[in-house]
């Protein structure tokens, strides 16, 4: 097992004519130790994003095969219910829960659309579009607000609340096409903060209520990384985030800018493996595809191309723990609200190498575990 090293270094109402079916269904899971419980009937394309209610604890999956699928999950008993299931006929990107008590999903995808799907009622509604794929969505409780950020550039504020006419409240451009975004959502709500990373190795910040008001990005700077971000997350205080990248890179960066804020961020290398080139001995960097913190202890979780999920300790620069290999590229992670439980997405989209030789050995699978204590808590002297 390689061990992980740091190194410093306009809106359409009316017209949303995509089929839409919720099914609900209880199955029990296949429980594969100690990767954990394997979810039943998961998405059978690319899984694009994995979330957990912050107060339903249900668990919410989209996938490039157009499905938006909230799940119940307990790997204890090792039950699986399909509450509902949303299809589309666009690849959907993202997904976030909305209301205070996750009643709605909003989602985003190739549609070019923000779509808001009432849960109780079974109906859905477009909030707004842009002129390209949505390739993030976030609803913000403070505000009310989903914020979209899509692949034309821009980042878009909607109230469903208001009218059609009137429901889009802000557009800003971005810096180049959204690759990421993720929102802090610290106690003190001063602190609050949407990030996004975009094209041309950019990443900005804002206040989601500020933004609301017309204030611009109080955070516009090139990217730690010098390639590609694959995933964001924001620490639980709401004072730093954790940038991924494509080349096996993560970076622990402040939103403030002060020297001693600066001096606090660096990168390391992560999700390497061993192989050989030119008989020569390498270590192969593979995408780090999904970051997560843990709500309480503020470890944060990476998965990587190379099919591992890392756990680590941003603080003192320190690996606390590595799973078992999963059995194909790990697309997406999330932590439940209390901590407890993990899911990892694992799909074909971003196959390791011992997957793709057998192309018939996996589909694409959600998997749900227990989160040992010893795996996210930081050793503190």
């Amino acid at each position: 097992m390689a061990k992980g090293t740091f190194g410093f270094a306009d809106d359409v109402t009316g017209h949303f004519s995509r089929h839409v079916r919720f099914v609900a269904r209880t199955q029990m899971a296949t429980t594969t130790a100690p990767l954990g419980m394997e979810v039943r009937d998961p998405p059978n394309d690319g899984i694009s994003s994995l979330v957990f209610g912050r107060k339903s604890g249900a668990l919410l999956v989209t996938s490039w095969d157009g499905t938006t699928r909230v799940y119940d999950v307990d790997p204890v008993s090792g039950a699986s219910t399909v509450r509902h299931r949303i299809d589309s006929d666009f690849p959907v990107l993202d997904a976030c829960f909305a209301g205070a008590d996750d009643r709605a999903v909003v989602t985003g995808g190739l549609c070019n659309a923000v779509t808001y799907h009432d849960l109780a009622s079974g109906t859905s509604s477009v909030v707004g579009t842009h002129e390209d794929a949505v390739r993030c969505v976030a609803w913000d409780e403070e505000t009310g607000a989903i914020f979209s950020a899509s692949w034309d550039g821009t980042m878009r504020a909607w109230d469903p609340r208001l009218p059609a006419e009137t429901r889009l409240v802000r557009s800003a451009s971005l810096p180049g096409k959204a690759h990421a975004m993720a929102l802090s959502r610290p106690e003190d709500a001063s602190r609050r903060r949407l990030v996004l990373a975009t094209s041309g190795g950019k990443v900005v910040a804002a206040s989601p209520s500020a933004f609301l008001q017309g204030a611009g990005f109080d955070l516009d700077r090139d990217s730690t990384l010098a390639h590609q971000t694959r995933a964001l997350a924001c620490a639980p205080d709401g004072e730093s985030f954790v940038n991924a990248s494509v080349e096996g890179r993560v970076a622990w960066e402040r939103f403030a800018e002060s020297e001693l804020d600066k001096a606090q961020q660096y990168a390391f290398k992560c999700h390497r493996t061993k192989a050989s080139e030119d008989g020569e001995e390498v270590l192969r960097p593979f995408g780090v595809n999904a970051v997560a913190f843990h709500p309480v202890t503020g470890a944060f979780a990476t998965g990587g191309g190379d099919g591992y999920v890392c756990v680590w300790d941003g603080l003192k620069k320190k690996r606390l723990w590595q799973s078992t290999r999963y059995p194909a590229s790990v697309a997406c992670l999330a932590f439940s609200g209390d901590g407890r439980r993990i899911a990892v997405a694992v799909s074909r989209e971003r196959r390791n190498e011992k997957a793709e030789d057998d192309a018939t050995a996996f589909s694409d699978a959600v998997f749900v575990r227990r989160v040992e204590d010893a795996e996210v808590t930081p050793k503190r002297k």
